[in-house]
């Protein structure tokens, strides 16, 4: 795979592929966190993706959420929630950066400095990392 500015890299196994006309549904376990992936159909035949497959995981961080808790939340149509603890809080003017350790790894969010603040993220809380299924790429 060729080098990515995508920060959030992370191997896992295919454990369920879904196809559709158009779209596919994808899940992956990446050390006991299920990622389930929305791409299209045509990306599946592409990669030749099926069950079992090695796989990498792969989300912009501008399209990680965070939520505060230490349980996935109800009433969400978001289908990703990973459970995390905060590692590092980088604050900008505007941005702000918050490394979080998961079970797969780290995964990185670039929220508003406001969010942070309005949260009051700080190392060592436990958040819900929440991604919609359409935002989660995949690599072969």
């Amino acid at each position: 795979m060729s080098t990515l500015t995508t920060r959030n890299q992370l191997e896992g196994k295919v454990t369920s592929v879904i196809t559709g006309n158009v779209m596919a549904e994808v899940k992956v376990d990446v050390q006991g966190d299920e990622f389930v992936a929305a791409v299209t159909s045509h990306s599946v035949e592409r990669l030749d993706l099926s069950e079992g497959d090695t796989v990498t995981v792969l989300i912009k961080a501008t399209e990680v959420m965070l939520a505060k808790s230490s349980n996935p939340l109800e009433g969400l149509s978001t289908r990703n929630q990973i459970k995390g603890t905060v590692a590092s809080v980088t604050s900008g003017s505007v941005m702000a950066e918050v490394a979080i350790d998961v079970s797969g790894g780290k995964l990185v969010a670039a929220v508003t400095k406001n969010s942070v603040e309005r949260l009051r993220l700080a190392k060592g809380d436990d958040v819900v990392v929440l991604i919609k299924a359409t935002e989660v790429m995949l690599a072969k």
